[in-house]
């Protein structure tokens, strides 16, 4: 728990110092695993148990640390990413509501697409090369692997379209 809590402590200061999300998220993960090292190492020495004893309770506690950790970077991109949540937040703050017309001009596909697609490349997760997009240095595409291992083995299915 404490890991966690040293997890979003450091992902929020992080936001407050102007660190991009992403960068945040790693520093706030990288600390709090330190810190359940550091309180796992602490106990280990403190109660006297034995070598193997300690591996174990460190591997289940990282499990569990990096299985929370998970949930919140999806609790906390939520609101990024997804469309719906954007739009219902969009039309809470509208006195007078928003017609059909007003929410696809602020959700038009290309204009999303650019938006990503501009973000990918100030990111160095892909490149332009010609008229030709590639995988840069995407440290996304691997959370996306990850993410789908998770659906695949949680769910049973690699999308919402399997």
């Amino acid at each position: 728990m404490v890991g966690l809590l040293v997890n979003a402590l450091v992902q929020i200061l992080s936001r407050y110092a102007n660190i991009r999300l992403l960068k945040s998220v790693y520093a706030g993960f990288a600390a709090g695993l330190i810190s359940l090292v550091l309180i796992e190492t602490c106990i280990y020495f403190i109660l006297s148990i034995s070598g193997i004893e300690f591996l174990l309770i460190l591997l289940s506690n990282t499990i569990i640390y990096a299985t929370l950790s998970f949930c919140y970077f999806n609790l906390i991109t939520l609101g990024e990413t997804a469309r719906r949540i954007r739009i219902m937040v969009e039309l809470s703050e509208s006195k007078t509501g928003l017609t059909l017309e007003e929410i696809i001009r602020r959700y038009n596909a290309r204009m999303i697409v650019d938006l990503r697609l501009d973000r990918l490349l100030g990111n160095g997760e892909i490149t332009l090369r010609g008229n030709r997009y590639f995988i840069g240095n995407s440290k996304m595409l691997q959370i996306g692997k990850i993410y789908t291992l998770a659906k695949l083995i949680l769910f049973g299915k690699r999308s919402e379209f399997d």
